[in-house]
């Protein structure tokens, strides 16, 4: 009887470390389950973020395109047109920005105004800036922005965007054409709009 009680207390205390050991051993495995799904979640959630970020535009165009002509026979030689930052958007830097313009006959990557003082960039509408050139892009206005080419919130930037080049260029009228801004962050914003079949000097484009 003596014997049997001792075989019994050992058998339990065998069976106590065994209970103990898995206890830990499913500790351990949970815990490492737990952070690899988590890790994965996280890394879901920065690639569904960039997505959105990447695949949304920040940038809008407020109030009217507006076309200048200022040549005869007529044509539209630049184009007038103001931006923002859509509501949540990321600030976007100009100086990292395309412009690319195409018509029917065109398709050019418009540089922003050269010989502009040093750290103006596509700014030309400070003191000893200089204004857009032929196939060159700038900001003529900025509304409620600081001196930068950084394009913050509820900051406003008018662009101008010159197509003339030295020998030919400009919109015919009647015809369409797109103006796509690139930003470094974000989808592109693509600017599709046509000319009037009368031009004036200042035109509203459609």
């Amino acid at each position: 009887m003596k014997k049997y009680l001792k075989s019994e207390a050992f058998t339990g205390l065998e069976a106590a470390i065994v209970l103990i050991a898995f206890v830990v051993v499913a500790a351990v495995f949970s815990y490492v389950v737990l952070g690899a799904g988590f890790f994965t979640t996280q890394k879901a959630q920065q690639v569904i973020y960039s997505g959105v970020q990447q695949a949304s535009s920040n940038i809008i165009i407020i109030g009217e395109v507006y076309g200048n002509s200022t040549v005869n026979p007529p044509v539209i030689d630049s184009i007038l047109f103001s931006i923002g930052l859509a509501a949540g958007g990321s600030s976007i830097d100009l100086n990292k920005t395309v412009f690319t313009y195409q018509n029917s006959t065109t398709l050019r990557t418009l540089d922003f105004a050269s010989g502009n003082v040093s750290g103006l960039g596509p700014r030309c509408d400070s003191p000893g800036a200089v204004p857009p050139g032929p196939w060159q892009w700038c900001i003529v206005k900025a509304q409620n922005a600081d001196t930068d080419s950084l394009l913050e919130k509820n900051e406003q930037f008018t662009i101008q965007a010159n197509l003339q080049s030295d020998t030919a260029g400009g919109l015919p009228p009647s015809e369409d054409f797109t103006l796509t801004i690139r930003p470094d962050i974000g989808a592109a914003l693509p600017i599709h709009k046509t000319a009037p079949g009368g031009l004036s000097a200042m035109n509203i484009l459609y």
